[in-house]
């Protein structure tokens, strides 16, 4: 997160960032990013910017994906500590951003396709059918927003059927079926 007045609790003083890269606040970003390179004209003046920015994240992306369960962790730069969790919400904001930059061209199908479907084949993982015969979602928190420390995010409170991870789960499950 950045916070241009540096006043927010978890903004550096000098650079207004925020010390940790939360997956779901990024997952947004990435939507948002890849969305916008879609509506944007080849020719508008801001397009390579934003595109150098997506092509950057999804490299990003691409090299903090989990190899084993192809998900992305709750602090998304730190999977090597041991209280860290893989975070449902963001990996299938993350999943579904790279499918559809892949689909827009945006993204090489070879390098980024297997990212899709490995994001994809574990966030399946993290939806199972509940005893009315319906889908929960599972490992993710509602409403977190940006917060102070590693350790409240790793903290956090998880939620069956957290809003942010069933409506990312949707997303990723209608690009990749």
């Amino acid at each position: 997160a950045y916070d241009e007045g540096r006043h927010a609790t978890w903004a550096d003083p000098m650079t207004g960032l925020s010390a940790e890269v939360w997956s779901e606040g990024l997952g947004w970003y990435a939507l948002i990013l890849v969305e916008a390179l879609e509506m944007l004209p080849p020719n508008h003046s801001g397009r390579e910017q934003v595109l150098a920015i997506w092509l950057e994240l999804a490299e990003g992306l691409r090299q903090a994906q989990d190899p084993t369960t192809g998900l992305w962790y709750q602090v998304v730069d730190k999977g090597h500590l041991p209280d860290n969790w893989h975070d449902t919400s963001g990996s299938a904001m993350f999943t579904y951003a790279i499918q559809r930059g892949v689909d827009l061209g945006l993204l090489e199908a070879a390098a980024y396709g297997p990212v899709a479907a490995k994001g994809y084949a574990g966030v399946s993982t993290k939806a199972w059918p509940n005893s009315e015969g319906l889908i929960d979602v599972y490992d993710a928190c509602d409403g977190v927003c940006v917060q102070d420390s590693y350790d409240i995010y790793i903290n956090y409170p998880q939620k069956v059927n957290a809003k942010e991870a069933v409506v990312g789960v949707l997303w990723a499950a209608t690009i990749m079926d």
